[in-house]
């Protein structure tokens, strides 16, 4: 099989409802902000040893070659590892298995795995076709082998008229003799749970287990560690600490924050972490640095997002929408939604970096972006998936 040796030691997917994201450092989060209220009152703002003027943000070949794409980290290893013994046992209890997702998974984590490890996948038909009155059968696919059906929330809309292909789904599933991965935004498989009772056919779902500061060390290191970055530093734009440092006892308060921030969502950290990567701009007095800070890459304050003011509940419509549903084109995302206005604010929000433009127009939140969308829909009292 191939990787196999990859997987021995692979942490395992975990069920869903047992996920915990990161926390923040352990000390008492309100100590922690009084006593930076009472400094900063005393003394002002600490100043960086890099001033963020003489930092900008790195060219892309750089960040291609500091944090390359994609972002999906070692889950296609890890996910092996957890469905080995399912799929190598002779008579499995249960034919199929759930792989939940947060939003943002761009690189299709289940269907990489599928078409690493040979097996077949079962793509959802054009998302114009969902709205059909009527549909035939769903044909059987053909051979017998494993059968990965990617993305859940591609077969249906949130609509009227949009739920009958994944009622056929799930009678097929149901009644199928062979052994089926599925793959699910968590968002969608929420939603399903609600429409269509979907938990009643599909297993109990897993997840990655939550990538911790630890394991984010070991895994941009990893990244550090490939090509022609070997000698690449990255160090804390303030404190001029080495952040990936080994000798380290703990993990720097940098990654703390960043796999919090992130819900411990791997390509949520990566975005994170891309964006907040500057190379360091000499001034005319520093004629003579050393070639090596060339080789070095500054880690400033992670980016802050905030949720348009105006038209907010709206515009949270919107967002809401395109987490269930992943990328949309406009057009698509003015029918599902209950009124035209609640689009409008797709101008601003794509201007704040919110919302996110695919090369093909297909908008989509933007994964950086994704705990303040969550957060504010919980705010405002949408439903919100369980990660």
């Amino acid at each position: 099989m191939p990787h196999a040796e990859q997987t021995a030691d692979a942490p395992r997917f975990m069920p869903l409802a047992e996920y915990q994201a990161p926390a923040m450092p352990t000390r008492d989060t309100f100590q922690i902000l009084a006593t930076r209220a009472r400094e900063l009152l005393r003394r002002g703002p600490p100043e960086p040893l890099v001033a963020d003027t003489r930092l900008r943000r790195s060219t892309l070949d750089m960040l291609d070659t500091a944090a390359p794409p994609p972002a999906c980290g070692p889950l296609i290893d890890e996910l092996q590892a957890s469905l080995s013994d399912w799929l190598n046992d002779p008579a499995p209890e249960e034919t199929s298995r759930l792989i939940v997702l947060p939003p943002g998974d761009r690189d299709r984590v289940v269907a990489r795995w599928a078409e690493r490890y040979g097996h077949a996948l079962c793509e959802a038909p054009a998302r114009d076709e969902l709205l059909a009155p009527a549909h035939d059968p769903l044909p059987e696919p053909d051979g017998d082998g494993v059968l990965v059906i990617p993305a859940l929330e591609d077969w249906f809309v949130r609509h009227q008229s949009g739920l009958a292909l994944i009622r056929a789904l799930l009678v097929f599933i149901q009644r199928s003799e062979r052994r089926i991965v599925v793959g699910c935004n968590s968002w969608a498989w929420q939603y399903l749970v609600r429409a269509v009772h979907a938990d009643t056919v599909l297993c109990a779902p897993i997840i990655f287990q939550p990538f911790d500061a630890e394991r984010l060390r070991q895994w941009f290191s990893r990244i550090a560690a490939t090509g022609d970055s070997q000698s690449l530093r990255f160090l804390d734009a303030r404190s001029g600490d080495d952040i990936l440092a080994e000798d380290d006892d703990r993990a720097h308060d940098r990654l703390c924050s960043l796999a919090a921030r992130s819900q411990g969502i791997p390509w949520v950290a990566w975005r994170l972490w891309r964006q907040s990567l500057r190379r360091h701009i000499p001034d005319q007095d520093d004629a003579d640095t050393p070639a090596e800070d060339d080789q070095t890459l500054w880690l400033t304050d992670l980016d802050e997002f905030s949720l348009p003011g105006r038209n907010g509940d709206d515009s949270l419509l919107a967002l809401h929408a395109l987490l269930i549903h992943g990328p949309l084109p406009p057009a698509w995302l003015d029918r599902l939604l209950p009124s035209n206005g609640a689009s409008k604010g797709l101008s601003g929000m794509l201007n704040a970096g919110i919302v996110e433009r695919h090369d093909d127009g297909r908008l989509a939140c933007a994964p950086a972006a994704y705990p303040t969308i969550r957060a504010g829909l919980a705010t405002a009292g949408f439903p919100t998936a369980a990660i």
